[in-house]
């Protein structure tokens, strides 16, 4: 490094003349270098022109993205008051609906009521004429019995004691078949 130090000051002394006119080039190169990348007071330069750019867009950004971040602001006060309209809408659906379930099970109910009771009384009027008309055939049964009882009385000529005996004993057998059809149910009657 001495070298160096020695051969620079070496040259200085042969031609100082060219030592000051390549400081003065030098210093006004660093003057130039300086206007142009930093400016004057009445111009500003090539690094102001860049920073004033750069923050300009810097600006603008942080200016979009607070725009962006109200933009979403908005969209989730939106959306919440979107999701808060939809869950009421389905309550007032789920209400409607469960409304309309009960007031269609009691028309069904009802209907079905009105049904079971029309058919309960189809059934007690077939019951009763089911029992009329075994009445009659119960009547029928006995007034033959009864005639043939007389005509085999009529026919034997037996004694009264016999006779009583004998219409007993049909009159009994008869309503002891009667009694049997009757436990076997209204379809077995012949």
């Amino acid at each position: 490094m001495s070298e160096v130090i020695h051969e620079i000051v070496t040259e200085i002394a042969a031609d100082p003349t060219k030592f000051v006119i390549e400081i003065v080039q030098f210093v006004l190169l660093i003057a130039i270098a300086y206007s142009v990348a930093v400016g004057t007071k009445r111009r500003r330069g090539m690094l102001g022109n860049i920073l004033d750019r750069r923050r300009g867009r810097v600006a603008e950004r942080v200016e979009r993205a607070a725009h962006a971040e109200e933009a979403l602001a908005q969209a989730r006060e939106e959306a919440a008051a979107s999701a808060a309209a939809a869950r009421d809408e389905a309550r007032e659906i789920a209400k409607q609906a469960r409304t309309t379930a009960r007031a269609s099970r009691r028309d069904l109910r009802a209907a079905v009521d009105a049904e079971g009771e029309a058919i309960r009384a189809r059934s007690a009027k077939v019951l009763e004429e089911e029992r009329a008309e075994m009445h009659v055939e119960v009547r029928d049964r006995l007034v033959d019995v009864v005639a043939q009882a007389t005509r085999s009385l009529l026919n034997e000529g037996l004694p009264p004691q016999e006779q009583r005996q004998l219409i007993q004993k049909i009159i009994s057998s008869e309503i002891d078949r009667l009694d049997a059809m009757r436990q076997q149910g209204p379809d077995a009657a012949v």
